[in-house]
């Protein structure tokens, strides 16, 4: 419902935006500049994306530690069952049946969990860059005398974006990446 509402918000923006730049008369409409900003190549180039990038990678590669931990655990677990089931007791055969369950069960939770949280940290660095972004986006567009900025996604996700075609001289992504990295750099 969410992604619905973002997608219809997108589309009227869309919408808006070209009524006011084709509303106005012949004058008006050639003194209109707008410029286009393509935020995912922004948040996968900038050097903050690319930092970001690398602690979500160090995360993932200590989530995926320890789910193989669990899995091995697990299959040690069912080897040693399928050895020996037929010389245990029956009340340990129930107890490592119960144990290989809970085991799975874990490994699953496990995974489940480590997607979510692996998700939610890329969702969070996105929009923590998209946040630092345009504050540079309207400063750059009011010193351009840029009277619209655009997001253009349309290449990277055909149905996320507002612009379905954009002349690449009103793209102005390599600037805000060139002021933002500066920034970035700037902090101490």
């Amino acid at each position: 419902m969410m992604r619905e509402n973002q997608k219809i918000t997108r589309v009227a923006l869309g919408a808006v935006a070209a009524l006011i730049i084709l509303g106005g008369s012949g004058a008006q409409a050639a003194d209109m500049k707008v410029a286009t900003v393509k935020m995912q190549v922004i948040i996968n180039e900038s050097v903050a994306g690319k930092n970001a990038v690398g602690g979500l990678k160090v995360k993932m590669e200590a989530e995926g530690k320890k789910l193989q931990d669990m899995k091995k655990k697990l299959d040690q677990l069912e080897g040693e069952y399928e050895q020996q089931k037929m010389i245990w007791r029956p009340d340990v055969v129930e107890e490592k049946e119960f144990e290989m369950i809970r085991l799975r069960r874990d490994l699953e939770n496990n995974q489940k969990d480590s997607s979510t949280m692996l998700r939610r940290a890329q969702g969070k660095a996105s929009q923590q860059i998209i946040n630092d972004v345009q504050g540079i986006i309207n400063d750059y567009a009011k010193q351009k005398g840029i009277v619209m900025v655009l997001e253009n996604s349309s290449g990277l996700n055909p149905s996320g974006g507002v612009v379905a075609y954009a002349d690449d001289s009103i793209d102005i992504t390599a600037d805000i990446i060139k002021l933002y990295d500066a920034k970035t750099k700037a902090k101490p």
